[in-house]
């Protein structure tokens, strides 16, 4: 898994009731329609992959891309992520059980640990790679040498 959430982000279910509040707050046709404005913008984008995704700046690449994949028929699946149903129960009891090797990459430059992948499930190694977030993009290079090396 490249960059996976924390651990207590895919083991803590949401809540139901955050759930409904969030996804029906980003379908709203005023607000909904407000954030995802804003959200779609280029300078947004380009706000949020260099805060959260890169370790250097985005290059215009990346925000060409991005901008040809948002707009209103790209949004239910970006809408039912940002709400939390991906989080919406804990997925600890299948990670716990998982026999088979696990390869965690996880960016020099994230400050998100992933350590307790490691300390809770069985075979599991950590790889960590230049980068930060998106680091199939940002060092494809290294991302692809270490899965031939698989």
């Amino acid at each position: 898994m490249a960059s996976p959430p924390t651990w207590k982000d895919i083991t803590v279910a949401v809540p139901e009731n955050e759930l409904e509040r969030n996804f029906n707050f980003l379908r709203t046709p005023i607000l909904g329609e407000l954030a995802f404005g804003i959200l779609e913008s280029r300078r947004a984008i380009e706000f949020f992959s260099n805060q959260f995704l890169f370790s250097n700046k985005c290059d215009e690449s990346w925000l060409d891309k991005t901008e040809l994949e948002f707009g209103v028929k790209a949004r239910p699946p970006v809408q039912v992520f940002n709400s939390g149903f991906c989080m919406n129960r804990s997925l600890e009891p299948e990670l716990l059980r998982l026999d088979q090797p696990t390869l965690i990459v996880e960016g020099k430059d994230d400050n998100r640990q992933r350590n307790e992948y490691f300390e809770n499930m069985k075979n599991c190694q950590i790889q960590i790679l230049p980068g930060r977030n998106v680091i199939p993009w940002e060092f494809p290079e290294d991302f692809s040498s270490l899965l031939a090396g698989i």
